[in-house]
């Protein structure tokens, strides 16, 4: 049996009922989740669960397999994985005149005439905040699909995969704006199932009261999911002080908040009340208000969090301009700076959480969890 044949055939019905809706009614849809929320397995089930003769035809173009970080490459891994999922005539794809990477994948998808096709695009791990390409920056790209689009309308319709929602001004936006889902937890039977799947892959037989401890410690959260199976597979108890501290719970903490995710995402991902991810929530800071100089000061100490920043060091990465420092900028100097980002960082600037004085020696910056602040 293959990989995505071990899936229940329920697996997340409610998200794979409003794609297949949007698509087979003409329309494209965006599947939004911030780190962790399984969007990579969600578009391979689609594709490779599909009935023979569904359509439209589900073509899986897996952002990872991308050679180059530029719209050609893209569409040119487009081409490839339509080739892989619905073979046919490509000889006129290498004509003069359409020997670009936008004619060719055209070409391929106007021989499938009769048929429909629903790029399904893993974006998730290759866009920023912005809906930029992360090396290049490539805008074409969204031109082009936009072009397709136009040109195969209702025939040819895109599922996109991202951490983030497109930019307004982004020129596939609007394609989506009709059908786009939040991926969040998974359903109670989803979680149960992904829980004992683990737990027969290590060997171990666990009771439904374990399996459900767990699915309930982890807010039933894919990756937060399966890193609370490995904690409690190594005999950590189900609790969330306990996993809390778990090397392999942490990392996917810290790699879930390395993300910046809002506040708003957090609603609409419906993860802004499990408890292991919001009692470990990096403090923001709200640095509109800074001077230069206090933006400066902010950023060093971050930068050696937990360790003494000496004073003279503090002060060369502060004042870094040879005159000002030669000139001699003196120790009062530097603790008045300190003592007015204080007073716009800290809950109490006369009991300073973040900014620690360390006597005779300098400061230390000291990171705070918890985002209730």
């Amino acid at each position: 049996m293959s990989f995505w044949g071990t899936f229940p055939a329920n697996y997340r019905a409610a998200e794979v009922q409003a794609i297949r809706a949007a698509v087979q009614a003409g329309e494209c849809a965006a599947v939004i989740g911030l780190s962790g929320a399984g969007k990579s397995n969600l578009l391979g089930y689609l594709a490779a669960r599909q009935a023979a003769a569904e359509q439209p035809r589900y073509v899986l173009v897996d952002g990872n397999r991308l050679r180059q970080p530029t719209a050609a490459a893209f569409l040119e891994l487009m081409t490839e994985s339509l080739e892989q999922a619905m073979p046919g005539t490509t000889s006129g794809a290498q004509s003069a005149r359409e020997s670009d990477a936008l004619g060719r994948l055209d070409i391929a998808i106007g021989q499938r005439a009769g048929a429909s096709i629903c790029f399904l695009l893993d974006w998730s791990l290759l866009l920023d905040r912005d809906g930029r390409l992360f090396a290049g920056q490539e805008q074409g790209l969204w031109a082009n699909l936009r072009a397709l689009r136009d040109r195969h309308k209702y025939e040819l319709t895109y599922v996109a995969a991202t951490r983030h929602a497109l930019p307004r001004d982004n020129e596939l936006a609007e394609l989506f704006f009709g059908h786009s889902l939040w991926l969040g937890p998974l359903s109670d039977d989803d979680a149960r199932w992904n829980v004992a799947r683990y737990a027969e892959r290590v060997g171990q037989r666990w009771e439904d009261g374990l399996i459900e401890a767990i699915a309930a410690a982890s807010g039933r959260y894919p990756a937060l999911l399966r890193a609370v199976c490995e904690a409690c597979a190594a005999g950590c108890p189900p609790e969330p002080q306990a996993l809390a501290r778990h090397a392999a719970v942490a990392a996917r903490i810290e790699e879930f908040w390395a993300d910046r995710p809002d506040d708003a995402e957090l609603r609409a991902a419906g993860l802004d009340t499990i408890e292991l991810l919001m009692s470990a929530r990096p403090h923001r800071f709200d640095t509109a208000q800074l001077t230069a100089k206090e933006s400066r000061l902010l950023q060093a100490l971050q930068a050696r969090a937990g360790e003494v920043y000496d004073k003279d060091d503090l002060i060369r990465a502060v004042w870094p301009e040879d005159r000002v420092y030669e000139s001699g900028v003196r120790d009062d100097s530097l603790a008045q700076l300190v003592r007015r980002l204080r007073e716009k960082i800290e809950p109490e600037a006369g009991k300073p959480r973040y900014i620690q004085t360390v006597p005779g020696r300098g400061y230390r910056f000291v990171k705070q969890t918890g985002g209730s602040e």
